[in-house]
């Protein structure tokens, strides 16, 4: 073979596994309706999402359970908002709200419930 074949056959490797790795991101108007069926329920979600990463990654604040359990069972339930509305790959993080709200950032805060909301799409 020579270097032209070569050449162009890694080029052809390199943009078919950018192909397969690349995941669209989360689209804006799926953000929205999570967020705005969130915010149809302030008792218990209290705040819009804090950040989103890409669609992958879903923080939000909650208020703490007394004793400072964990809100596991808080997060999973969002997972269930998620899926209703086709969000297959995020995960969720939940954030004390009054730590957030005393210091306007995220970074440092401390993690008081998780969930893996991925799935495989069916």
């Amino acid at each position: 073979m020579n270097k032209k074949t070569i050449l162009f056959i890694l080029i052809a490797i390199t943009a078919a596994v950018t192909y397969y790795l690349y995941e669209e991101p989360l689209s804006l108007e799926k953000r929205a309706v999570v967020e705005a069926e969130l915010a149809s329920q302030p008792d218990k979600y209290p705040a819009t999402p804090v950040w989103w990463a890409d669609g992958g990654v879903l923080a939000i604040g909650m208020l703490p359970l007394d004793g400072g359990g964990k809100r596991n069972d808080s997060a999973k339930e969002i997972c269930n908002i998620l899926w209703k509305h086709d969000v297959n790959k995020t995960t969720v993080e939940v954030y004390d709200i009054l730590q957030i709200q005393q210091t306007q950032d995220i970074d440092g805060q401390q993690l008081i419930g998780t969930a893996d909301c991925r799935r495989a799409v069916p």
